[in-house]
């Protein structure tokens, strides 16, 4: 019998691999980049599904058993925690980088009952400094939003 954690990566490696398919057709018209836009996406969702598949088929001597006893309450809390990443995909060019990863910072992180002043403060301080790691280092436009 498939536990839990085994469904669950299995569905991951399933979807990771037809988003790598989708991933490895991107074309862009104008390119600045040799490599062009597919390398990242590529990168990104080979290790996922590799990762994925690795969880799905080790062997069971090499991990304790994780049972989530699957409660209406478990169950909630997943849905509200799709919701809010259909929410955010759909708000994030609209709002900006910024203040759409701040809302689904805190969003998930007062889902799973954090105190509001650290929730605020983590997802400030997560989403400033990851705005800034992709504008000045990884050299990635990200949308301002309602900052532009």
């Amino acid at each position: 019998m498939m536990k839990s954690e085994r469904i669950l990566t299995a569905i991951i490696a399933v979807c990771g691999l037809f988003l790598l398919i989708y991933a490895s057709n991107f074309e862009a018209p104008i390119s600045y980049d040799p490599v062009g836009p597919k390398a990242f996406p590529i990168l990104l969702m080979g290790l996922i599904t590799a990762s994925a598949v690795y969880l799905t088929v080790r062997p069971a001597i090499m991990f304790e058993p994780v049972e989530l006893h699957w409660t209406k309450h478990l169950l909630g809390k997943l849905v509200l925690c799709t919701i809010a990443l259909i929410v955010y995909a759909l708000v994030f060019e609209w709002l900006g980088f910024i203040a759409a990863t701040l809302l689904m910072t805190v969003a998930v992180g007062k889902l799973f009952h954090g105190k509001t002043i650290p929730v605020l403060i983590t997802g400030l301080v997560l989403s400033v400094s990851t705005y800034y790691m992709f504008d000045r280092f990884l050299d990635v436009p990200l949308p301002l939003g309602i900052f532009g």
